[in-house]
């Protein structure tokens, strides 16, 4: 096998590892690919394939799936799916990969990584291999201190280009034809092969309903990339409703988010598991049906989602195509 490629992060992944597939099989590559964000997929040469799980989630699903890849294939990008810090060294070790691509550090998890920006770098860290190549993210690459470190553990760093005007979609871009420069492959045919890329439901992307807007967000589920995409925008905080989807097993998530609320936005929508606790200024909705969030969104407001995209989101998206019903 040639290209092995882990993808590692706290949000990007999944849409880094569609960038690398699509661009490795523009280039003629036999390419494996698996994401496990939005509705975990598997990408051969046969085509895609929704991953259907009869117990939780399991980093031992990683080991699993190398184990079934042909001889045959000619390259592999595995998205790091650990989130313990004691086992994110484990991908590395099932797949020993030629390059890493780390998109970014991002706070999040915080019940396991601790709540700052510093403790998921070093959570992350935890998660390169010692002697492989690594493709950083602009703003990682902007830390002296990680680029010192990796240069100990001997890894060679590539720095993906950009200015501070980049949105989160121009630096994900960025990064993923830095990977494709160091796996030699034509740029050309990289850029043909991701824009030919149909959506995914995590995808940031605008849907209108009605006179309404929607700002589908929900699948950067923590404030630093929400914020960024939210800027994206340029619409104005205090004439967009900023709605939140809760998972109840993410209640470390809504606390870390808490912060961004008190923003002045001009309302806040509550959906999913109930909180763990209230949170001041928040309509909680509940579990609505979609048809109802369809409603709502056709009343002339504009909306930006966010917090977790699994449940109502994801069956409103998958409901829509260009903003309507499908």
């Amino acid at each position: 096998m040639g290209h092995r490629v882990l993808v590692t992060g706290t949000r990007g992944k999944s849409g880094m590892v569609r960038l690398l597939d699509a661009a490795l099989r523009a280039c003629g590559v036999r390419c494996w690919s698996r994401i496990t964000g939005v509705v975990p997929t598997v990408y051969s040469p046969e085509g895609a394939f929704r991953l259907r799980r009869t117990a939780p989630a399991s980093v031992e699903e990683m080991r699993w799936w190398l184990a079934t890849l042909p001889r045959n294939a000619e390259a592999v990008v595995l998205e790091n799916s650990a989130v313990a810090p004691e086992l994110q060294p484990l991908a590395g070790r099932w797949l020993r990969p030629t390059l890493t691509v780390w998109t970014n550090a991002h706070p999040d998890h915080q019940e396991v990584w601790g709540a700052g920006s510093e403790d998921a770098l070093r959570v992350l860290f935890q998660g390169i291999p010692a002697g492989v190549p690594v493709v950083l993210g602009r703003e990682l690459g902007a830390l002296p201190e990680l680029l010192r470190a990796l240069e100990r553990q001997g890894c060679a760093v590539s720095v993906a280009p950009g200015s501070e005007e980049d949105g989160v979609l121009e630096r994900q871009r960025a990064t993923a034809l830095a990977a494709c420069a160091v796996l030699g492959l034509d740029r050309g045919r990289c850029l043909e092969g991701m824009g030919a890329l149909a959506p995914d439901p995590g995808d940031f992307r605008t849907l209108r309903r009605g006179d309404g807007v929607l700002a589908s967000a929900f699948a950067a589920n923590e404030p630093t990339s929400s914020e960024g995409l939210f800027a994206s925008l340029r619409w104005r905080r205090e004439d967009t409703v900023l709605w939140y989807h809760h998972r109840r097993d993410r209640s470390g998530r809504l606390e870390a988010f808490l912060p961004w609320f008190r923003r002045g936005w001009k309302e806040i929508w509550l959906t999913g598991a109930l909180p763990w606790r209230p949170v001041a200024g928040a309509r909680i909705l509940g579990n609505p049906p979609p048809e109802e969030m369809e409603r709502r969104l056709g009343e002339g407001l504009r909306i930006f989602g966010c917090g977790n995209v699994a449940g109502l989101p994801l069956a409103l998206l998958t409901r829509w195509k260009g903003g309507f019903p499908a």
